[in-house]
């Protein structure tokens, strides 16, 4: 894939790789991640968190429109933010 690019993973936990994800980051082969899904629920390894570059939010999918709505609206806050200021 090419460089800096950004994951989204908000179908299924184990779907990723968070230890080869982490590592990606870490090095600057991927520019940053949202993860609502996690490898193992609930999360108990935060390592990933640690990164500026990483959004988790809980998974919303069985969740209301308006609860949906205003997560997403969190994310794409914390999106724009990180895009105007210049963080990778």
């Amino acid at each position: 894939m090419k460089d800096k690019v950004r994951i989204v993973d908000c179908a299924r936990g184990g779907v990723i790789d968070e230890e080869a994800l982490y590592e990606a980051i870490r090095t600057g082969k991927v520019a940053g991640a949202a993860l609502d899904v996690f490898e193992t629920e609930p999360l108990t390894d935060r390592e990933l968190f640690e990164l500026p570059q990483v959004i988790g939010s809980p998974h919303v999918g069985a969740s209301s429109h308006e609860a949906t709505a205003r997560i997403g609206d969190e994310v794409a806050d914390i999106l724009i933010t990180i895009n105007r200021d210049g963080c990778n």
